[in-house]
């Protein structure tokens, strides 16, 4: 039998929350930002903000140049958060195999649904009644197809695209819009004449492994609707070779004290994924955004391995001292590379394996009761360290 993949989208998520909340907004040029100050930057905006030029990432000056009428509202991670797990669950205890690709993203397999359409909609109808929050259904023979009807049948859409169809239907989309290739990997397939999903049909394989290499396999693939590269870590639980988490702050910082907190901050949801995972990371990387947008990053590689959050957090705060430049911060990022399998010996005579075994406990206890819910004493009155933009990505 042939593979059905459904795709639930949030359209423009962060906003169609706070219209929920404050429906006078509704059809108007609406803007959700990481903070009201000139150097703040919108995560999300209304398909009605998009028709004057605006787009997520851009600082929030530029944005009322271009559309001075826009509503914009500070980010509420915790409101977004909740919703999003709600309809998460929703999802989970309706279908029985769920695949949470981000915040406002999940793909379902309906291969064993009579009528996925028919489904679809009543999925629709339930979470727009439910949340009043609109929503995009892509129906697809694999992920990049649900994935790129959910995207020519925005907003509020719902498409299925049958593997015969698919240059009939998608044949015509820019090769930026393939998910996975992106505008600056469009750019140069363009210079090389190649400006369609068409084009990569017909283009010869060989001279796109010569021009990017591997990654020019997958571009071919994707246009041709197959799941490759992050699309295939779902699907076949691809090795790890990185843990991350970076976050854009909701106000510039420059406090030392608090630069260390949100560090810390970082390092423990860093830490909790690497243990969940099961693996130890012998490199680190450390990434630093100011308010001007400029930044530095610098990596590391150590001949002991990373585990608890205390070595992760000791080493990206080291690193981070090396590079950071005395101004305002807007976003850092710590993430953990060369993975390893764990190896660690419990003994209750190392002092190492002490922390490991009470962080193991940690997690369990914040893992049953939710994120922070027993924190160190640095972040114990960190109260807005949850109203940072969560980020985007596998694994959630």
């Amino acid at each position: 039998m042939n593979k059905k993949i459904m795709l639930v989208d949030m359209d423009a998520f962060f906003v169609s929350c706070e219209v929920a909340a404050r429906p006078k907004l509704r059809g108007k040029p609406v803007g959700v930002c990481t903070g009201p100050q000139r150097g703040g930057v919108v995560a999300s905006v209304s398909y009605e903000a998009r028709k004057y030029g605006v787009k997520a990432g851009m600082p929030t000056f530029k944005v009322r140049d271009l559309c001075p009428g826009i509503t914009l509202i500070p980010a509420d991670a915790i409101k977004y958060a909740y919703i999003s797990d709600s309809i998460m669950e929703y999802l989970k205890n309706k279908f029985e195999k769920v695949e949470i690709f981000s915040v406002d993203e999940a793909f379902i397999d309906v291969t064993n649904v009579k009528d996925p359409i028919e489904v679809g909609m009543e999925v629709k109808d339930h979470i727009k009644k439910t949340f009043h929050t609109p929503l995009t259904i892509g129906i697809g023979p694999s992920r990049v197809i649900a994935k790129m009807a959910c995207e020519v049948s925005k907003p509020d859409g719902l498409l299925e695209i049958k593997e015969s169809e698919l240059l009939d239907k998608l044949g015509h989309l820019e090769v930026y819009e393939i998910p996975g290739i992106g505008e600056r990997s469009g750019e140069a397939l363009r210079s090389m004449g190649i400006r369609t999903v068409q084009d990569l049909w017909e283009v010869d394989e060989g001279l796109l492994t010569r021009k990017f290499g591997i990654r020019g396999k997958w571009f071919k693939d994707l246009a041709m609707g197959k799941d490759t590269g992050f699309f295939t870590l779902l699907e076949n639980g691809a090795p790890l070779k990185s843990i991350g988490h970076s976050e854009t702050f909701p106000r510039d910082i420059i406090d030392e004290e608090e630069i260390k907190n949100y560090t810390l901050y970082l390092c423990e949801k860093v830490g909790r994924r690497l243990r969940k995972h099961k693996v130890m990371g012998y490199g680190i990387s450390v990434y630093i955004r100011y308010y001007d947008f400029t930044g530095n990053g610098i990596s590391r590689k150590f001949a002991k391995p990373l585990f608890t959050t205390s070595e992760i957090y000791n080493s990206a705060l080291f690193l981070l001292n090396q590079i950071r430049e005395i101004k305002p911060v807007r976003l850092i990022g710590v993430s953990v590379f060369a993975l390893a399998p764990v190896k660690i010996q419990l003994s209750i005579f190392n002092d190492d394996c002490k922390e490991v075994r009470l962080e193991r406990t940690l997690d369990k206890i914040n893992d049953t009761y939710g994120d922070f819910t027993v924190r160190r004493a640095r972040l114990a009155g960190m109260q807005s360290i949850h109203h940072a933009i969560p980020p985007r990505g596998i694994p959630r």
